[in-house]
């Protein structure tokens, strides 16, 4: 037991160092891999309709990058809108400010952008650099991405054929991951999309501005563990506060607790977190780690990382017993 785990803990230090030193590389192929894992449904039920399977992973992939660059314009334009209304909202945390210790004078003028000039948007050259960065790592997510959909099919296959007799573990701890995974982003996206349309017509009732950009932020800090929602809840929160003062932002607060919960136990059929087969611990735990390693997509890849290092302890002998504790307290067998 202590040898296999000093082998674990060695070869994981050398992937997980490997990982941090080349995140800007990896992240994208990482992201790939989620995306394929979960896009191989898909893909399947076009090749059952007598598509090719390029055919059907490019169509897949080309829709998947549609919707986001869709979301990416539905951003831009709800920060320019934000933007605009910046200079306002400077004034009324000028107002809270002095609401709150009776001076706010001073604290005022510190602020970001006090002198007038107040954007959200950095200038033309940080964001040209940033488009060119995006646009590289979003052309080679979507090149890896049909690949990985064209090998992924096959690879359930080739795991068999691994010597030493973990070849058919292997394929069937792959299979298993993969169920969960899509089971898990399932529940999680239905309860989000819930979520999220409630909130915007919450956030539009109340004249918060840019509605549209929260309920967005919302839906896609949902894949994060126990955390997306309240980090996703923080901006929301805090326009109402400077509209409409504490009263204002404790409605917020209460009302998006309220969607949230009521769209976990109304419209999904139990925690996404079951699917998992994980315990509440070590996928919190994960959420920190995989940010520390990769940075901040490793939030969102942080419950893909975790359940397929699971998968591939819980396929070899000595390592089961790892794989074993990751698990729910009353599941591990």
């Amino acid at each position: 037991m202590l040898a296999s785990l000093t082998r674990v803990l060695v070869i994981g230090a050398i992937l997980v160092t490997g990982m941090h030193l080349a995140a800007t590389l990896v992240n994208p192929v990482l992201v790939a891999f989620a995306i394929s894992v979960i896009a191989s449904p898909a893909v399947y039920w076009l090749e059952q309709r007598g598509l090719r399977r390029w055919i059907a992973a490019s169509a897949v992939v080309g829709i998947i990058a549609g919707v986001s660059l869709l979301l990416l314009a539905v951003l831009g334009v709800s920060l320019l809108q934000l933007d605009r209304a910046l200079p306002a909202y400077q004034e009324l945390l000028k107002e809270q400010l002095t609401l709150l210790d009776g001076t706010g004078t001073d604290l005022a003028a510190q602020l970001p952008g006090s002198s007038g000039n107040a954007s959200l948007l950095p200038s033309l050259e940080t964001i040209i650099a940033g488009l060119a960065e995006l646009a590289i790592d979003f052309l080679v997510t979507i090149i890896v991405t049909v690949v990985m959909l064209l090998e992924i099919a096959g690879l359930r296959q080739k795991l068999r054929t691994i010597p030493g007799g973990n070849g058919a573990g292997l394929e069937g701890q792959f299979t298993a991951f993969c169920l969960s995974l899509n089971r898990y982003v399932g529940i999680r996206t239905r309860g989000s999309l819930v979520t999220g349309t409630v909130v915007a017509l919450l956030l539009w009732f109340m004249g918060i501005d840019t509605p549209v950009l929260w309920a967005i932020l919302i839906v896609l800090f949902s894949y994060i563990p126990f955390l997306g929602m309240p980090i996703a809840s923080i901006p929301p929160i805090g326009l109402a506060w400077l509209r409409y003062g504490l009263a204002g932002a404790v409605a917020v607060a209460a009302g998006i607790t309220i969607i949230d919960y009521l769209s976990r136990t109304r419209f999904t059929p139990h925690p996404a977190q079951r699917e998992l087969e994980l315990s509440p611990l070590v996928i919190i735990l994960s959420v920190f780690f995989w940010l520390l390693v990769l940075g901040v997509p490793g939030l969102f890849l942080a419950v893909p990382l975790t359940l397929f290092a699971k998968a591939v302890l819980a396929a070899v002998d000595d390592t089961r017993w790892i794989a074993a504790l990751m698990e729910p307290a009353g599941e591990t067998s």
